[in-house]
Formats: structure tokens, C-alpha cells, sequence
């Protein structure tokens, strides 16, 4: 446990300096080199290229991805001691001191760099850039659940997750049977995604039949007010009644499937062995070696798409890539950001973590 005073380098990050091999075998299979002040790799330009060009290099090879996968990882616990010591982190809802967070950054670090590596040939990623996209995610937190069901430190749903051979809980007819806990509820996800297209059939239904509110406000009062019987109204209500029955269940449905995730996850361990094979055989999104690459593999492909554009790259990743797109000739092949205000907001976080871990790196 750390105090909330700020301590000297050489002594507040002891486990740093010992990667405490025998917990993250399962997680890590080989210790990441820690470098002496000597070897200390080259500082790191905090500047954002907006533009991400194919000929940037990630320190991500030979000795230098070790050094630098150390590096990042002391940066990312610099800036958020910096900035909740002694009060409780988001999506975590714990106390700074109370967690683990440097056993969990490490592992992490290590993973994007390894991710990083793998996609080169796609297109280089940053990896400061991924770690400040996992914090603006899940702060860290390998068991966070959305309300949208998005799983894990880089919150894959289940349909994306499945596209990156990643298993997620209900995809084998096991996890709807003891010992899984509430087996009962493994089937509401299904359920909740059947509502839901079914809620939104009866959102367009209900608009095409009143068209804009403050015209069928109008509609209404005025033939109550000249004593008319206005037929599409009778429709209006037995839809809006529809909809309205089908958003209960499927907050129902929701509210079951994530008592079911909820207590198939806690108390779990990813650092224990037994906990590490329960949750590779139950969901993957949770553990790092497969989200974290998957999360990288995304981003270059994002990248990619959109010659480099790291805004549009990054909001790909909120709002879907395809809202990404511009239909202006000179702009078309950038992309643009999509006006969303969640994916606003969260590109914005992004680029600030970024900026923040880049500049302890340096």
C-alpha cells in the first residue's frame, strides 16, 4: 500500500523492479526486462502526430521493447498516483491504494507492446496511445462490465470479440449449467438482443406514424380542441405501448444476464491459476493476452482505413468505424469524428492520457 505523500522514484516503485515472475507466469510467460538507469532508452516525443504516418517506428524490438514496456508501465502508475491517491478510481469505485495496479499495468504494458509488434505490418500503433485508450476504457479493470455488455480492460462486446476468436460467457451451451452460478440467466443476453432489435422496430414504426412531436402535439390538441376523433393516435399509443413494454424486458433482461456476469466474475483472480483457467474456459475479453493484441490488431486496421487519422482511428473504436466516414471528396479518405457526444468525450480522454503518460515517459 502506498501513502497519499509523494515518495522518490528509487523507493515508490519497488515491485516494478522485480516483476513478481511466479504471479504473472500465467498472464505473461516470460519477465519483462527492468533497465538499469544506464540503459535507460531514449526520451520519448510527447507530441501527438494527428496524422500517424507508416513510417513511424514504435520502440517495440530487441532490447529496447522490454526497456520501454517498463518504462510505459511506471509512467501509467506516475500519472494516476498523481491524480487519485487517496481517492476512489473510475469504473473501480476503490480507493487508489486499495488495488493492485501496478501487478495489473505491467502485465498490460507488456501485452500492447507485444500487440504492437504483431501488427506492425498492418500499421504502427503507439503504444502510449493504447494504454491511454485502455485507461479511458476500463481504468484498468479486468472485470468491468458496461451496461451495453462490453467485457474487460478493452471492452470488446460480445459480436466484435467473437470476430477476434476471443470465447465469451454463453458461447458454449457449458455455461448455461452448474458449476457456473445463475445458469438460469445465461440465456438473457440472447434474449436482451432479440428486445432490442425488436424496441427499435417499434421506435421507427412510432416515428413514421407521428412523425415529428411537436407536429403530432399540435395534430392532437387540435382536433380535441374541434371535438374530431383522430384515428392515427389509437395507432400511435398501441406502438408507443409496445415499445415501452418491450424496453421493460429488456431491462429485465439485462438486469439478469449481468447478475449472471456479475457472479461468475467475483471474486475471481486472473492472477491465480485455478481463477486463470475457470475464466480462459468461461470469458476471454477478461484476461490480457487475448484482448489487449486484439485491441492493437483493431486500431491499426482503424489506422489504416483512415490513412493514419488517430481521431478517427480511436472514435472507430467507440461509435463503429463506419460513423467515421465523410462524404467530402478531399477529406474522404481521413475520415472525420462522428458528433456523438460519449465518443466525444471519449476521444478527448484519450488524447489527454496520452499526453500525460507520454510526458512521464520523457
Amino acid at each position: 500500500m502506498r501513502t497519499q505523500h509523494h515518495v522518490p522514484d528509487t523507493s515508490r516503485r519497488k515491485a516494478l523492479k522485480s516483476l513478481m515472475a511466479a504471479s504473472l507466469l500465467p498472464l505473461v510467460g516470460t519477465a519483462v526486462a527492468r533497465p538499469s538507469p544506464a540503459e535507460a532508452a531514449p526520451a520519448v516525443d510527447p507530441a501527438v502526430n494527428i496524422i500517424v504516418p507508416t513510417c513511424y517506428a514504435p520502440p517495440v524490438e530487441g532490447e529496447d521493447a522490454g526497456r520501454y514496456s517498463w518504462r510505459l508501465a511506471k509512467a501509467v502508475l506516475d500519472f494516476i498516483e498523481d491524480n487519485y491517491a487517496g481517492r476512489k478510481l473510475p469504473i473501480w469505485k476503490r480507493r487508489f491504494e486499495d488495488i493492485d495496479l501496478e501487478k495489473r499495468i505491467t502485465n498490460i504494458c507488456y501485452w500492447i507492446v507485444e500487440g504492437v509488434r504483431e501488427a506492425k505490418d498492418i500499421y504502427p500503433v503507439d503504444p502510449a496511445w493504447v494504454a491511454g485508450q485502455i485507461m479511458a476504457e476500463s481504468f484498468f479493470y479486468e472485470f468491468a462490465v458496461s451496461w451495453a455488455f462490453a467485457v474487460g480492460p478493452c471492452q470488446f462486446i460480445s459480436s466484435t470479440a467473437s470476430r477476434y476468436d476471443m470465447l465469451c460467457a454463453t458461447d458454449r451451451s457449458a455455461h448455461a449449467h452448474a458449476p457456473y452460478k445463475h445458469p438460469e440467466y445465461a440465456g438473457e443476453l440472447a434474449r436482451y438482443y432479440d428486445l432490442r432489435s425488436k424496441w427499435k422496430r417499434a421506435r421507427r414504426l412510432r416515428t413514421k406514424i407521428g412523425g415529428d412531436r411537436g407536429e403530432l402535439l399540435r395534430t392532437a390538441l387540435t382536433a380535441a380542441r374541434d371535438g374530431k376523433r383522430l384515428d392515427m393516435a389509437d395507432k400511435y399509443l398501441r406502438v408507443d405501448d409496445l415499445a415501452q413494454d418491450l424496453y421493460d424486458q429488456m431491462k429485465e433482461a439485462r438486469s439478469r444476464f449481468r447478475t449472471y456476469m456479475q457472479a461468475n466474475l467475483e471474486g475471481r483472480d486472473i492472477f491465480n491459476s485455478r481463477d486463470f483457467d475457470f475464466l480462459m474456459n468461461f470469458d476471454q475479453r477478461v484476461v490480457y493476452s487475448k484482448p489487449i493484441p486484439a485491441m492493437v490488431l483493431m486500431l491499426a486496421r482503424h489506422l489504416r482505413a483512415r490513412s493514419g487519422n488517430i481521431i478517427a482511428a480511436t472514435a472507430g473504436y467507440n461509435a463503429g468505424l463506419k460513423n467515421t466516414r465523410t462524404s467530402e471528396r478531399i477529406y474522404s479518405r481521413y475520415g472525420r469524428l462522428p458528433t456523438f457526444s460519449e465518443t466525444v468525450t471519449y476521444v478527448s480522454r484519450v488524447f489527454i492520457n496520452h499526453h500525460e503518460i507520454v510526458s512521464r515517459i520523457s
